[in-house]
């Protein structure tokens, strides 16, 4: 897998959270969730909050969902 959110993907694996659980807390297919961490698809703003409320209320989203391929914030 491509590293496209590398902070999310890192934060994910220290604190254990599976992907699986995240897209259900998003409410999508673990598949529509790949496709967003690889940069193929976008988080919404609403998706994005959730994520940061639900399992890193400790972080800045703007550098939770920090791109390493220079498209996007």
């Amino acid at each position: 897998m491509k590293v496209v959110y590398p902070e999310l993907i890192g934060g994910l694996a220290r604190r254990s959270i599976t992907k699986t659980k995240v897209a259900e807390t998003l409410g999508i297919s673990p598949r529509t969730l790949y496709s967003k961490l690889v940069g193929e698809t976008e988080f919404t703003l609403p998706e994005a909050n959730l994520i940061q409320q639900q399992f890193f209320p400790d972080m800045r989203q703007d550098r939770l969902f920090r791109r390493s391929d220079n498209h996007g914030a």
